[in-house]
């Protein structure tokens, strides 16, 4: 049994993956205007949702337009992984507990410098939609069915799991603003990149505000 946090992460990845493989036929004919990007980085939380959920991490991927040498904009989906804060699981009484966050955002960006530069700073900015799940859980044994080849059987096993005790999801409109700077890796065509951007999300009573900072390649 796979835990539930798994399963949206190989969600969000799928759909990176998809987001991907639908843009690449337009960005090959015409890869002037059509730029895709993917990275990870960290998240490090602000505000008071600190107090609650620890630091995490982040993977990215989106496709843009250019509208001119300067100005492009970018469809972007982003999916943040965080921890659940020991204090808050002693007020539940819980044993464990883990936290995401997946946004699908509308990206313009401003370049400071000229695309065909070796480097070349930029503004950037996102509104878009926020969804937060906190789930709290307790470990436990599911069994699973398993091929030994040697043997040519099959077999059950116990592996440690998750059991989902509660959750809660809150979702909202939210925005971002940042800068940035990419490189061109030689003769290929591809960027490298980097930025951090400050995050502020609806997502209930407590808002959502963080600083991720992301690294990635832009082609």
């Amino acid at each position: 049994m796979q835990t539930k946090l798994g399963m949206r992460l190989s969600y969000g990845l799928s759909f990176i993956g998809l987001l991907l493989c639908l843009t690449v036929t337009g960005y090959a004919q015409d890869n002037h205007r059509l730029s895709l990007n993917a990275g990870a980085g960290v998240s490090p939380l602000v505000g008071g949702i600190s107090d609650r959920l620890e630091n995490g991490w982040n993977v990215t991927a989106g496709a843009g337009y250019h509208f001119t040498s300067r100005f492009e904009a970018n469809l972007q989906f982003t999916y943040n992984g965080y921890g659940v804060r020991p204090l808050v699981l002693n007020e539940l009484g819980v044993p464990g507990g883990n936290s995401h966050l997946w946004s699908l955002t509308v990206d313009p960006k401003i370049k400071l410098g000229r695309g065909d530069r070796v480097f070349d700073p930029y503004v950037v900015g996102g509104v878009g939609y926020y969804r937060r799940t906190v789930e709290f859980t307790a470990p436990t044994a599911a069994q699973v069915f398993l091929f030994d080849p040697f043997f040519d059987t099959f077999f059950t096993q116990l592996v440690p799991a998750n059991q989902v005790l509660g959750g809660i999801t809150r979702g909202g409109v939210g925005g971002s603003g940042g800068v940035g700077f990419d490189v061109m890796l030689g003769r290929t065509g591809v960027r490298f990149f980097t930025e951090a951007r400050y995050h502020y999300a609806d997502t209930g009573r407590i808002a959502t505000r963080m600083v991720p900072v992301t690294f990635g390649f832009k082609w």
